[in-house]
């Protein structure tokens, strides 16, 4: 088993006197001894300072210094004697001796002429060495607790409470306050000094509860769990809550009571503010609770007549759109009793045009007056109906591809003559880039594409243009726009284009219409599955656009109605 290691400087000038300490500390069966040797004070202070050893065996009488000079070198900036150091004296330097260790030796050895001082030598280092240590440790354990002390003072000086520590005997008596205790407008001397200050600064009202609170805590060693107001040194009241713990030793004597005050002053007057808030809201309640069931008896009655009138309006809804739908089914089931005497008057009109003799001048302006109403007359029954099939649900559009190209080829055949005689250019893409099929019905687009050219052609400028043009807006739609540079329409109108019957304003002007061609195109690309738009600006021109799902060529073009007519105003 390996023992402990104790390292010896052993300063002395007599090797016979070195060689028997060397032979007396390697007796020692409990520890192992290193020893480092010097035969000068200069030579053993060298060393001490290089090797730090353990302990110095000093002898007194060196060459160069003596004793208390080598003590005097190693002495620090304290006044301690850094290694433990034990002098070695001859029998004659007794008190010299006892002058070293007033010097800072740990202690001393007398060399007696039978050697018996190096018997007492190993046990003499173990007990100096012991003693350094248990120094060290109570000097550590002073500091830790200085340090500890520091702490919890730092801490608490920091806390915003009163902390303190009471004594248990009955007399509420301060054995320790915080600083804090200024916010009384108290120093902590003065509340040390005075045992009666805590009963003089707690509120008369609520001095009773307080040390019964105090009382019980001490009786029973229960925690301290209360409130009350104290008085600060210039009057003013403050409400504390006071918790505090007795705090027993290891044994579990009760020691003393350790405890904070904090200030709820303003929880306290916050839960004040608060209660007259409740009472006033209550109040409120009640008086609202009162308007209230007023309001919901009135609410009752208005409910009750409110549910006649809305009934009343269903009933008429109801008969409203019974009679809408029986004028659609009648508009639609009248088609030839209503286009037939049209027919014939036109007919007879154009008979007269031809007949021979000529009419007479009157006679033809009449008669194109006649021609000119017919037609228009027809036009607007054609409308009617078409908007009548419609809302009856009677209206039926093909979905099946078809070729743009070919439509806008033959729309704008049909409506070239009217943009010569209103002196209107009109621009098409080129035949070869308009192969896109759509899936649409071909009557119906056609019908579509014509209503929107004649309102550009009709509402344009002398001498303006209509362009048309195709794009892909989407995957899978195709955009149609036509685009006018006409007056354009301000913000406000453009709401209003696809009313029935809304003209704009435009009843008054020279261009005739019905103001449901719009109405009519909007329904029929929607039934398609379409979409229409307009974007305007005054002064510059309209932009109407209408937007069909795209669709593969179908292997066999479905069969164009030449002498099928449109209608081409709005």
């Amino acid at each position: 088993m390996t023992k402990p290691l104790i390292r010896v400087l052993l300063v002395e000038d007599d090797a016979v006197d070195r060689m028997a300490c060397r032979r007396a500390l390697a007796r020692d069966p409990d520890y192992e001894f290193v020893l480092s040797e010097a035969e000068s004070g200069r030579e053993g202070l060298q060393l001490a300072h290089e090797q730090k050893p353990d302990c110095v065996l000093l002898d007194y009488h060196l060459p160069d210094v003596n004793g208390l000079e080598f003590l005097a070198a190693l002495t620090d900036e304290s006044g301690d004697v850094s290694i433990p150091v034990m002098m070695l004296t001859g029998t004659d330097n007794a008190a010299i001796a006892v002058e070293a260790m007033k010097r800072g030796a740990k202690d001393y050895l007398i060399k007696d002429l039978e050697h018996q001082y190096l018997e007492l030598l190993p046990a003499v280092i173990q007990r100096v060495l012991s003693d350094r240590r248990i120094r060290l440790e109570k000097k550590q354990a002073e500091e830790k607790l200085a340090q500890a002390e520091a702490k919890y003072r730092s801490l608490v000086e920091t806390i915003p409470a009163i902390v303190y520590i009471a004594a248990l005997d009955g007399s509420n008596r301060f054995l320790y306050v915080s600083s804090r205790i200024n916010m009384l407008g108290f120093s902590a001397e003065q509340w040390l000094n005075d045992p009666t200050i805590l009963l003089a600064q707690i509120h008369p009202d609520d001095r009773s509860h307080a040390l019964e609170e105090r009382a019980k805590s001490r009786a029973t060693c229960a925690p301290l769990r209360c409130e009350y107001r104290l008085l600060t040194q210039d009057e003013r009241v403050l409400w504390f809550r006071d918790e505090a713990n007795v705090v027993r030793d290891e044994s579990g004597r009760s020691l003393f009571l350790q405890g904070i005050l904090v200030d709820i002053t303003e929880s306290k007057q916050a839960e004040e503010e608060l209660k007259q808030h409740r009472f006033r809201l209550e109040e409120l309640v009640a008086k609202r609770t009162d308007e209230l069931a007023r309001v919901n008896e009135e609410l009752r009655r208005d409910i009750t007549h409110r549910k006649l009138i809305e009934e009343e309006l269903i009933k008429a809804k109801t008969e409203a759109e019974k009679a809408n739908l029986a004028k659609s089914d009648f508009l639609s089931s009248m088609s030839h009793e209503l286009r037939s005497p049209l027919n014939v008057m036109l007919g007879f009109a154009q008979l007269m045009e031809s007949s021979s003799p000529p009419p007479t001048f009157t006679q033809m302006t009449m008669l194109k007056e006649i021609n000119s109403a017919g037609w228009y007359l027809l036009e607007l029954i054609n409308k009617i109906l078409d908007l009548a099939a419609i809302e009856s649900g009677k209206l039926i559009v093909a979905q099946e591809p078809m070729c743009i190209g070919e439509v806008m080829a033959e729309s704008r055949t049909m409506v070239e003559p009217q943009a010569q005689e209103q002196n209107i250019r009109l621009i098409f893409p080129p035949s070869s880039d308009m192969n896109f099929f759509v899936r649409a019905d071909r009557t119906r687009v056609k019908q579509v594409l014509i209503n929107l050219l004649s309102n550009a052609i009709k509402y344009n400028r002398e001498g303006g243009m209509v362009e048309v043009s195709c794009s892909m807006t989407k995957p899978g739609r195709l955009r149609i726009s036509v685009r006018d540079t006409g007056t354009g329409l301000p913000p406000e109108k453009l709401t209003q284009l696809f009313q029935q019957f809304n003209r704009l304003g435009q009843e008054a002007g020279s261009v005739e219409g019905t103001g449901i061609g719009l109405v009519v195109t909007k329904q029929l690309v929607e039934l398609m599955g379409g979409s229409i738009g307009v974007e305007s600006t005054v002064d510059v021109g309209s932009v109407f656009w209408f937007e069909l799902m795209v669709d593969e060529p179908s292997q066999a073009a479905p069969d164009i109605d030449k002498n099928e007519e449109f209608s081409t105003e709005g």
